[in-house]
C-alpha cells in the first residue's frame, strides 16, 4: 500500500515540476521593421534568440513580429508595452533624444562596428546620465556604416545636390541636408523605395547596406562617398522596463550578461557584413561610386561647421559636456579601428 501511495506521490510531484518548468518559460516579443532579409531580422535577432536559449537552457526566447507599429512610433510603443523589445532610430523621435546626436555627426570616419562600440562607450560614460530614455532599458546603442548621397542621376559634387529632392532620415541628417541645400523629403527607411520609384524623391542619404536591404540598388545607381565621413544614423535596441523587471533573476542575468559594449560590437559586425552584401547588390546594377575629391571634402567640411556647432550647443544645454563626449567618441572610434585591424 505504501508503494502505491509513493508511486502516486511521485507522479504528482513530477507533474508539478513539469508545470512549474513550463510556467518559467518566457518568450519575449520583438516588434521589428524593415524586410525580413534586413540584417537585424535575418541575422541579429536570430543570433540574440540563440544566445538567450543557450543561456537559459531554452526557457528564454524571442519571437519577432512585424507591423505592430510604424518605425517612428516604436519607441513610444515599447515604452507603453505593445511589445517587449525593438530597435529604434533615435532621430525618428525628435525632441526626445538630444545627446545621441553625438554619434550622428559628420566628419568622423569609421565603419559600423567602430562607431557602434564608440557610441555605446560614450553613452555609458557621458550620455546616459541625461536620462533621456524613459520607461525603457537601452540594451545596446549602434550605428550603420558610412552614409552616402545616393542618387538616380549622376552626382559628383556636393554642389550638384543643391535643390535635389533627397530623402533624409531625421536627426543630424536633416541638418546636413539643409546645409547642403537639398530639398529634404522626410520618410522612414521602408518607404524610400516607394518615394524614389514614384518620383517624390530623386535620391537618399543611406549607407551601402540599403542597396540590398531596401533594394535601393535598383533605383539609385550613383553614390557620392566622403572618406572623412558624411553622416551616420544612431540606433538602439531597447526593452520595456516592466518586461525586464518581471523576468526571473536567471533571465535577467542572460540579458545583463549580453547588453552593453559587446552587444554593440556584435550588431556593428552584422551591419558591416550587410554593407558588403549591399556593395555586391549594387554591382549587379552597374552601380557607380564617386569618391569626393579633395576640394569637395573641403567644401563639405566648411558647410558642416555650423551643423556641428549646433549639435554641440544642444547637447550642452541638457547638461552634458558635449565637447568632452565628442572627443571621447572620436578617440574610441580610433581605438576600435586599431583593435579590429582595419
Amino acid at each position: 500500500m505504501k508503494k502505491i501511495l509513493y508511486g502516486v506521490s511521485a507522479a504528482v510531484l513530477s507533474a508539478l515540476v513539469s508545470t512549474t518548468a513550463m510556467a518559467a518559460d518566457k518568450v519575449l516579443t520583438v516588434a521589428s521593421w524593415a524586410a525580413p532579409f534586413h540584417t537585424q531580422n535575418e541575422n541579429f535577432f536570430p543570433w540574440m534568440n540563440e544566445q538567450f536559449k543557450s543561456c537559459s537552457g531554452g526557457s528564454l526566447s524571442l519571437k519577432v513580429e512585424y507591423g505592430l507599429a510604424p518605425p517612428p512610433a516604436l519607441y513610444d510603443s515599447i515604452r507603453d508595452g505593445v511589445a517587449d523589445i525593438t530597435w529604434i532610430v533615435y532621430g525618428y523621435t525628435p525632441g526626445k533624444f538630444v545627446t545621441t546626436m553625438i554619434a550622428e555627426l559628420p566628419l568622423i570616419p569609421g565603419n559600423a562596428q567602430e562607431k557602434s562600440v564608440a557610441f555605446q562607450k560614450t553613452y555609458e560614460k557621458y550620455l546616459e546620465s541625461a536620462g533621456e530614455a524613459k520607461g525603457v532599458q537601452i540594451l545596446a546603442n549602434f550605428t550603420h556604416g558610412p552614409g552616402m548621397a545616393n542618387t538616380v542621376k549622376k552626382v559628383t559634387s556636393y554642389k550638384e545636390l543643391e535643390g535635389v529632392k533627397m530623402r533624409v532620415g531625421g536627426g543630424v541628417a536633416n541638418a546636413i541636408g539643409t546645409a547642403l541645400g537639398v530639398a529634404g523629403v522626410n520618410a522612414p527607411a521602408p518607404k524610400v523605395y516607394e518615394i524614389i520609384s514614384g518620383g517624390v524623391a530623386d535620391g537618399v542619404m543611406f549607407p551601402f547596406e540599403t542597396m540590398h536591404a531596401f533594394k535601393i540598388a535598383e533605383l539609385a545607381k550613383y553614390s557620392l562617398h566622403n572618406p572623412d565621413g558624411m553622416y551616420t544614423t544612431a540606433f538602439a535596441v531597447i526593452m520595456n522596463n516592466d518586461s525586464y523587471n518581471d523576468l526571473s533573476a536567471a533571465h535577467k542575468k542572460c540579458i545583463d550578461d549580453m547588453r552593453g559594449v559587446s552587444l554593440s560590437r556584435t550588431i556593428g559586425k552584422y551591419w558591416d557584413q550587410a554593407d558588403d552584401k549591399g556593395k555586391a547588390a549594387a554591382a549587379e546594377y552597374n552601380h557607380e561610386l564617386t569618391i569626393a575629391s579633395h576640394d569637395e571634402r573641403q567644401y563639405f567640411k566648411e558647410k558642416m561647421g555650423p551643423v556641428i556647432d549646433g549639435v554641440i550647443n544642444k547637447i550642452d544645454a541638457v547638461g552634458v559636456d558635449a565637447n568632452a563626449a565628442l572627443s571621447y567618441f572620436k578617440e574610441e572610434v580610433k581605438i576600435e579601428n586599431a583593435l579590429s585591424g582595419n
